[in-house]
């Protein structure tokens, strides 16, 4: 490979920095990243990535090394990530927001030899301190872009996953598996313009930015700016918003007040189930162009439902192209279209494994194939439709319910926002179903009234007790963190059900 300025081999031109170096050729002067302070264009941004890949050279990483990242502002985060991918070196977050000891944790199971951070806090023990001031992320570099022989089938990124006892999945994934993922994103970013309202600091928020780099498309960023969504969309208008549930609620709140989107914004929310009454609320107050994704971070996007089909309760529409789907019955048969049944998938770049993990590993990733415990059932022309996690399953006097049955019947209720169920634990019964609610704006439903509402539609699956709440507790992707819900409402949950994913995806 010619390493100053020259052509790139076929492996390197499969990675990120390949396509970086391709953009810059072909569009040099379409803008690559930009926020309300300024712009990147794409003949800039290599210069300013080799630049960066230069300076950690110099202090001491190497293609052998794994960096953490602690960098909280949008920009550097960015030029750091592609600097490392430029250089092969594998990386993970260390999470400004998480705890030191979660940090130190992260960094020790997967052999952290630096650390570049903006702060001296941010330092790990016994792993190499760069800050990031010092790597001068934005400073121009008028060399020839340096371009190393980067391994598209060495790992690459590393990435977190939920996990069931506390402490979260790893999984590693090569450049030539990000490429590949690329090729499926939820949304088609060519030519278009992406705003993430997650940081980049969170796995799918990353990701998506590097697909639409890939594309050629144009990374739109918060950079620590205090405007809302909507404030955002109407200074920088972007073509796509890209949302966690937790959100799009405060993007509806903020619409009641402020008025619609721009038409030229399209909206995507995913990470966690969005209930029924969630996407009428967007379509109402913020915007009619609503989608709503399905995926995970072991594969990546899956299936995104388009505008035309949230008249199906939890569609996510058909599998993305190159995305395998099936749903199987209790026997291990494809289930017919309407039957809930157990959720497998195979896509071009998927984990097919859990790092130092076995136990998850034999769980989840089986014949070729990624089993996330979702419970799914096609429609009958062929849509997919998410309703929960296997694991959630409860059973009443020999009688299996499920908690999406409880959420979908509740969240039907036109002064529901979100409804979250769990097992109650019973001497007699074995397990009971109970519920939580959050309320719409001024809503007045009455416990007993949504139990009334509940026995209605489900009758003996209907929960026994509803719990109205201000707030669910959720996490930094607003999933619903149920067993902290429980914990908080008091309810004793089955051993069983205890120690089961927080989350459903």
């Amino acid at each position: 490979m010619n390493t100053e300025g020259g052509h790139l081999d076929a492996a390197a031109a499969d990675t990120l920095s390949g396509r970086l170096r391709r953009h810059a050729e072909r569009q040099g002067d379409v803008i690559a990243l930009e926020d309300v302070a300024g712009r990147i264009a794409y003949r800039d941004l290599v210069r300013l990535v080799a630049g960066v890949a230069r300076r950690l050279r110099e202090a001491g990483v190497t293609p052998e090394a794994c960096v953490g990242l602690t960098v909280r502002d949008e920009i550097d985060h960015l030029l750091t990530v592609l600097a490392l991918l430029e250089l092969g070196a594998r990386q993970v977050v260390l999470a400004s927001h998480a705890p030191a000891t979660a940090r130190l944790d992260l960094a020790s199971r997967v052999g952290v030899t630096h650390v570049v951070g903006d702060i001296d806090s941010d330092r790990i023990a016994g792993a190499s301190f760069i800050d990031v001031g010092a790597l001068s992320v934005r400073a121009s570099d008028d060399r020839p872009p340096a371009w190393s022989p980067t391994r598209p089938d060495a790992g690459a990124l590393l990435l977190t996953g939920s996990g069931t006892t506390g402490r979260v999945k790893l999984l590693c994934f090569t450049q030539r598996d990000l490429a590949a993922q690329a090729s499926h994103p939820p949304v088609d970013p060519r030519g278009g313009r992406l705003l993430q309202m997650a940081s980049a600091e969170h796995n799918n928020a990353k990701r998506m930015r590097l697909y639409a780099l890939h594309a050629g498309g144009t990374c739109v960023l918060r950079s620590g700016a205090s405007l809302t969504a909507h404030g955002l969309c109407a200074a920088l208008r972007p073509t796509w918003l890209e949302l966690a549930t937790v959100h799009a609620v405060a993007l509806v709140a903020a619409c009641r007040v402020e008025g619609r989107l721009p038409e030229s914004t399209n909206v995507r929310v995913g990470g966690s189930r969005v209930p029924e009454s969630l996407r009428r609320a967007i379509v109402e107050h913020a915007t009619p162009r609503l989608h709503v994704s399905y995926g995970a971070t072991e594969v990546g996007a899956v299936g995104v439902a388009a505008p035309s089909m949230h008249d199906t309760p939890d569609c996510v529409g058909r599998p993305m192209p190159g995305v395998e789907v099936e749903v199987r019955d209790e026997h291990g048969r494809p289930a017919a279209p309407g039957e809930p049944g157990d959720v497998r998938i195979r896509a071009p770049g998927m984990a097919r494994t859990y790092v130092g993990d076995p136990e998850a590993t034999a769980r989840h990733f089986r014949d070729g194939w990624f089993v996330p415990g979702d419970v799914g059932s096609w429609t009958a022309d062929g849509r997919l439709c998410i309703h929960g996690r296997r694991d959630d399953m409860m059973i009443m006097n020999g009688m299996n319910i499920h908690p999406f049955e409880v959420k979908r019947a509740l969240e039907a209720h036109p002064q529901v926002a979100a409804a979250a169920a769990f097992p109650l634990a019973s001497d007699v019964h074995g397990e009971i179903p109970v519920a939580a609610v959050e309320l719409g704006p001024g809503a007045t439903a009455t416990a007993a009234a949504l139990v009334a509402w509940a026995r209605e539609r489900l009758g003996a699956r209907a929960p026994r007790r509803v719990f109205v709440v201000d707030a669910f507790p959720r996490n930094a992707a607003g999933k619903v963190l149920r067993n902290a819900l429980a914990q908080a409402l008091g309810v004793h949950v089955p051993p069983r059900a205890a120690g089961l994913p927080e989350d459903a995806r």
